[in-house]
């Protein structure tokens, strides 16, 4: 749906008649015996004009001839003259036959023998003309004329003009960004001369249309259809302003407020980097901001699946499963183009890792019921990713699909004991069920573990060996994972630090050789404080 408005302004148009153009504004009507055509009496008035002329015939009382302008709807006569030298008057009003002038709504004026030119105003009619009319009972004389070769009409707008614009941007609801498209028209009465507008105070261009002065709808500017880049005209609330001009002079003038957003949002993730497949499903958040106009929301996708939209400035995007994964989200704000396309971010990326809990156990002695590793070949799913890869000596990024593999885990399964028991049984006794205890033998699962000490008084000097084992919860062992060690003398500071690095072997265990001045003591030159004792435990983490 469009606008419209009216202005009621009066201002007015002048139109012309000789020549070729009188018959655009004047319509003539002739009588038996009176004639009419065109004539212009004196130059430059030659070749035209309006005419009415006896022939001579027996014309009865109040016959008339004459020549008429009717204002079209809107506009109204309010004047008229006739310059010099473009009047003629013969045997009008001379006490003989004939009588005859001007006339409009509510008036007119006789003319008579001689007169040269004529002025009228200060009325205001839907029509306007010049006749010849018998006065007595029989007119037969041919020698009355009343000709004007050039008549200036004085109009004026009853009607103001209007402005229509259906579509585009000036009926863009919210916030826009990109290209629009301006388009109005609009029309008065006595017809639009120009058409502009303005956007944040810069023009836009618009139309115009030269004036006729010898036809009522003196202009008629095209419709405009122009591309606005509105990226060229600032950003925020801006005016938006269409304006008109008609031949009367009358403007027509229409503004609003458009809202421009062409900046892009910009996304922020946060969340863990790794977990355990035991906590449960993990959340990354992706929070957008950065635009004028607001977030209308978030697409997210999980290791290249098909996107998820979540309205708003943040989004929970659900991770589970183990391995790793990749989170990709864009924002789009509430700015958009002429085709419905909104403003959006680049992409943000997330990795996170999902891993299998594990289990460790750490000593300075060897470990008993250890697991009993073995080989297996087991298929995995490697879920889909994008990798950069060299193609015709370039780097390109490619999409790998999802896909399942064969690799070889070393599985190691615990030992296992007989272990007795005491357990509650229900038996009948003379008749009676009564509950009394059975002892039992049971085969339990032995898990892995240390003997004994988990502390150890290393003579000063001496080296000592530290040995584990690393595996998951559910006894897979963890092949070449990185073991740091930490340690820290035994005075209640807690100041630890790295004393050995070392990796799981084929059946999760590691074991690492502790040596002098490697336990965390500082140089007794640097130390504050007593000297260690050499009995003094030392306390590895």
């Amino acid at each position: 749906m469009g606008f419209g408005f009216v202005s009621n302004a009066r201002a007015d148009e002048f139109l012309t008649a000789c020549g070729p153009y009188a018959n655009n504004v004047f319509q003539h009507a002739a009588v038996f015996g009176i004639n009419t055509g065109g004539s212009c009496p004196n130059p430059p008035y030659s070749g035209g004009g309006l005419g009415i002329s006896s022939a001579g015939s027996h014309v009865a009382q109040g016959q008339n001839a004459h020549w008429q302008a009717t204002a079209p709807s809107g506009l109204a006569i309010v004047g008229a003259s006739v310059p010099n030298g473009s009047l003629v008057s013969a045997g009008v009003n001379d006490g003989q036959q004939y009588g005859g002038g001007f006339y409009w709504a509510g008036g007119g004026a006789q003319t008579h023998d001689g007169e040269a030119s004529a002025s009228f105003g200060s009325f205001s009619s839907g029509y306007f003309g010049l006749q010849l009319i018998c006065g007595v009972s029989t007119c037969t004389t041919g020698n009355s004329q009343l000709d004007v070769g050039q008549i200036t009409l004085q109009v004026s707008d009853t009607v103001g003009p209007n402005l229509v614009a259906p579509d585009g941007l000036w009926q863009a609801p919210g916030w826009v960004r990109g290209d629009w498209t301006l388009h109005y028209y609009g029309d008065s009465p006595s017809g639009l001369c120009s058409l502009s507008a303005s956007l944040n105070g810069q023009a836009v261009p618009g139309s115009g249309s030269p004036q006729n002065p010898s036809v009522w709808h003196q202009c008629a500017a095209p419709a405009v259809a122009q591309t606005v880049h509105t990226g060229q005209y600032g950003q925020g609330a801006m005016p938006l302003a269409l304006n008109a001009s008609d031949a009367a002079g009358v403007p027509v003038n229409y503004t609003k407020t458009v809202y421009v957003d062409n900046s892009l949002p910009a996304v922020t993730m946060s969340g863990p980097g790794d977990a355990p497949s035991t906590a449960g499903v993990q959340y990354v958040t992706a929070t957008a901001s950065g635009s004028p106009s607001g977030i209308a929301g978030l697409s997210c996708s999980v290791d290249g699946a098909a996107s998820q939209w979540h309205p708003g400035t943040t989004a929970q995007v659900p991770v589970s499963g183990v391995g790793v994964h990749s989170v990709q989200c864009s924002a789009a704000d509430n700015a958009v183009d002429q085709a419905g396309n909104h403003g959006w971010s680049n992409p943000a990326l997330w990795s996170l890792k999902i891993g299998l809990p594990t289990i460790s156990a750490i000593g300075f002695v060897k470990i008993i019921h250890a697991l009993r590793c073995t080989q297996v070949r087991e298929r995995v799913r490697v879920p889909a990713r994008v990798v950069t890869v060299h193609r015709h000596r370039k780097l390109v990024r490619v999409r790998r699909r999802a896909h399942t593999k064969v690799v070889i885990m070393t599985r190691c399964h615990p030992e296992t004991g007989r272990r007795r028991i005491t357990v509650w049984v229900t038996v009948r006794r003379h008749g009676k069920k009564v509950r009394v205890r059975r002892k039992k033998i049971v085969r339990v699962v032995l898990l892995p573990r240390v003997v004994d000490y988990t502390t150890r008084r290393v003579p000063h000097g001496h080296s000592t060996e530290v040995s584990g084992w690393l595996g998951t919860s559910t006894g897979i062992a963890l092949v070449g994972q990185t073991v740091r060690l930490l340690a820290a003398p035994d005075n209640g500071q807690g100041r630890f630090s790295a004393v050995a690095v070392v990796s799981t072997a084929a059946d999760g265990s590691w074991s690492a050789r502790l040596v002098p001045g490697r336990l965390g003591w500082s140089k007794p030159s640097t130390m504050a404080g007593p000297r260690p004792s050499h009995r003094s435990p030392r306390r590895c983490a």
